[in-house]
């Protein structure tokens, strides 16, 4: 398969507030960082947008071209994160020519993946995306799903279990 082998995507909305706020609504409490502001992935700034954006583990994210028009909305989930699936992308000529920037929303890394699928499915419903950009597909989820996956606290921080003889369970000696 040649990395030419993608028609250019179709072109949607073009994205204002309105499909900002949409977008960042879909994730939910899972959102980290501040509003999302247009980065560059014109060819001279494009490595060190690549490189800003390999630290941002999940998230939404929104391409556009030149004419601030919508041309792909998709999620990322650490392996690699945002940089990794915009370098992916840019791989096939006619993504590479038409994005010239991309807007991210960025959630919390440890959200569960089925989440942030949940949220990119939920921001073309809101943004009225199906049938509108070709072949392009979205996760399906009903509002109840998206809910309860959402809404669901992530975990914060990673800590190490406790060992048997602190609180783990069993009394030590000293505890008996």
């Amino acid at each position: 398969m040649s990395l030419d082998c993608c028609a250019e995507p179709v072109a949607g909305p073009v994205v204002d507030t309105r499909v900002l706020r949409h977008t960042w609504t879909a994730l939910g409490r899972l959102v980290r960082g501040g509003w999302p502001v247009p980065y560059s992935l014109e060819s001279g700034q494009r490595a060190q947008t690549l490189a800003v954006l390999d630290e941002v583990l999940a998230g939404l994210y929104l391409t556009v071209d030149a004419d601030g028009r919508l041309r792909w909305l998709g999620k990322a989930h650490r392996e690699g994160g945002v940089g990794a699936r915009l370098r992916h992308h840019l791989a096939h000529a006619e993504r590479a020519r038409v994005f010239t920037n991309v807007f991210v929303i960025e959630a919390d890394a440890f959200s569960p993946p089925k989440a942030i699928e949940a949220a990119e499915g939920r921001a073309a419903d809101m943004i009225g995306l199906r049938g509108r950009m070709g072949p392009r597909t979205w996760p399906v989820v009903t509002q109840a799903q998206w809910l309860a996956l959402v809404t669901s606290r992530p975990t914060q921080r990673v800590v190490r279990p406790r060992s048997e003889g602190n609180g783990g369970g069993k009394p030590s000696a000293v505890q008996a």
